[in-house]
């Protein structure tokens, strides 16, 4: 276990990215059709139909539903890719395990809902707590929401207390920031063990993140505001001239999709995939598997 530098991390990421690539591009590039697919076969009617009866509530009621069972199947479908991608670049000329990674990546899924729900409860009743502390500067719950820093909202409760709701904001996104952080190993952690138990990847990721998980926490935000500064100047960029081509029609909107989807959205799902291996091979020790190649 050492002490992480973000340039490690990045050497790292783009290693292991220049070095699988290939395996990625056919691994994600298959996902992203199957669960289009699927999109398509279970949402697709259903959004005809709420289309032409909009207030229909069963309609809304059912689509809530169809969502819900497309959004776990696309999760499960993808954790289980990344842990074949992070097993097959960790340990080059294995054959893909594809009972072990289609288990281990719902439970790593799982393990995570649930530190993301305890983050989120932990929020809660922080925020709660202040609002109880300073519930007449902050005119009540109310006065913690970003209604509140409207024009109408921001006198009424001051200029203090606007200041307070910006750190609170702020202290927010970085302490969920954190807690990606302090887990973000824990994927390629059950990879190298070829486990499917998710606390094993969970606990062992809070030990190595331990001693750099400040540094981490710039990392990722570092990652975070590349990729989104990639997303809008490259969406910009394609889109204009894919929109120029496509001059309209249905058929060419829709091969604009699938264009807008290979050149932008799939590199940034594939270096999405990358970055939790960079930052473990930055701070674990070296072992068998640490070449990608």
């Amino acid at each position: 276990m050492t002490k992480m530098s973000i340039g490690a991390a990045f050497s790292e990421t783009f290693a292991f990215l220049k070095a699988n690539w290939m395996q990625m591009l056919m691994w994600v590039g298959g996902a992203l059709i199957l669960v289009g697919l699927l999109g398509y076969l279970v949402l697709g009617s259903t959004f005809s139909a709420m289309a032409m009866a909009p207030n229909d509530p069963s309609l809304i009621m059912g689509a809530f539903g169809k969502i819900m069972l497309f959004a776990l199947v696309a999760a499960v479908i993808f954790y289980g890719i990344s842990m074949l991608i992070w097993r097959g670049g960790m340990h080059p000329g294995e054959a893909p395990n594809f009972a072990w990674a289609f288990q281990a990546g719902p439970a790593l899924a799982f393990g995570m809902m649930v530190i993301i729900i305890a983050a989120y409860i932990v929020v809660f009743i922080v925020m709660f707590i202040l609002t109880l502390i300073f519930g007449a500067a902050l005119g009540g719950m109310g006065g913690l929401s970003p209604a509140a820093l409207e024009s109408g909202g921001a006198g009424a409760i001051g200029g203090g207390a606007i200041l307070l709701m910006i750190i609170l904001y702020v202290a927010v996104i970085v302490f969920m920031l954190w807690v990606q952080g302090r887990f973000m190993v824990a994927g390629p952690v059950m990879a190298e063990r070829l486990t499917r138990n998710p606390v094993t990847g969970l606990g062992e990721s809070w030990r190595l993140t331990g001693p750099s998980q400040w540094v981490i926490v710039g990392f990722y935000l570092l990652f975070t505001i590349g990729l989104l500064v990639y997303v809008i100047v490259a969406g910009m960029i394609v889109g204009g001239i894919l929109g120029a081509v496509a001059g309209g029609s249905a058929v060419g909107a829709m091969l604009s999709m699938i264009v807008m989807a290979a050149l932008v959205y799939l590199p940034i799902i594939m270096i999405s995939f990358s970055m939790p291996v960079g930052i473990y091979r930055a701070i674990a020790p070296r072992a068998s598997g640490d070449v990608f190649a």
